[in-house]
């Protein structure tokens, strides 16, 4: 999909019926990884993004001229990355903070397709490796919201009421890596207005 290149930036990538459409690849720092960005939004313009699922609302924003503050995929190039894809994982503040793994979520597409409806709006998701305001934690599970209601998110704090892995911290309600309805402002995603929110689906 992607030329052997290690430099991230924006470059021309192909789909599966050689249509070929720009895209933001960040590259790193895990060996190997390329990762591919289908979203990023600022919290200012998080009306526009909350209640919008990947697998529910094709809306593409500025596709062509990959940006952070206001840019999604349509559905169609999010499943020509996907089909190539092994894992999805969620950023903050990436044009500036890069890939420090604080405030960070891995997952893998076995357990979470993105384009597919889960069974239920919450659920403990397994994750690769999660870290919230620097409290992090390998191969554990994770509450997690993601309905025709609201897009893809984590519950930090009523993780442990349901069962999942990840401890309860934070303030009541909060949302990390989206939706947003609860603020917590030592999450970086949501620190100021201009804090952003990437998602990316890759291979790892």
């Amino acid at each position: 999909m992607i030329d052997k290149v290690n430099v991230s930036g924006v470059y021309n990538i192909s789909n599966q019926h050689n249509k070929s459409f720009p895209v933001y690849c960040g590259f790193g720092p895990e060996p190997g990884a390329a990762w591919t960005l289908i979203q990023s939004h600022s919290l200012n313009n998080n009306d526009d993004f909350k209640h919008k699922a990947f697998y529910l609302h094709d809306m593409p924003r500025n596709q062509d001229v990959p940006e952070w503050n206001n840019f999604r995929l349509s559905m169609l190039r999010i499943k020509s990355i996907q089909d190539v894809s092994t894992h999805w994982r969620a950023t903050c503040n990436f044009p500036t903070n890069g890939i420090d793994y604080r405030d960070y979520i891995r997952v893998s597409l076995k357990n979470l397709n993105l384009l597919q409806e889960p069974n239920e709006s919450d659920f403990c998701l397994l994750t690769e490796f999660v870290n919230v305001r620097g409290n992090a934690c390998l191969n554990c599970t994770v509450l997690v919201g993601y309905s025709w209601v609201y897009s893809l998110h984590m519950d930090s704090y009523f993780g442990p009421r349901e069962g999942c892995d990840f401890p309860g911290v934070g303030i009541n309600d909060e949302d990390n890596f989206g939706f947003y309805d609860v603020q917590n402002s030592a999450f970086r995603c949501t620190s100021s207005l201009s804090s952003t929110t990437q998602y990316w689906l890759g291979s790892y």
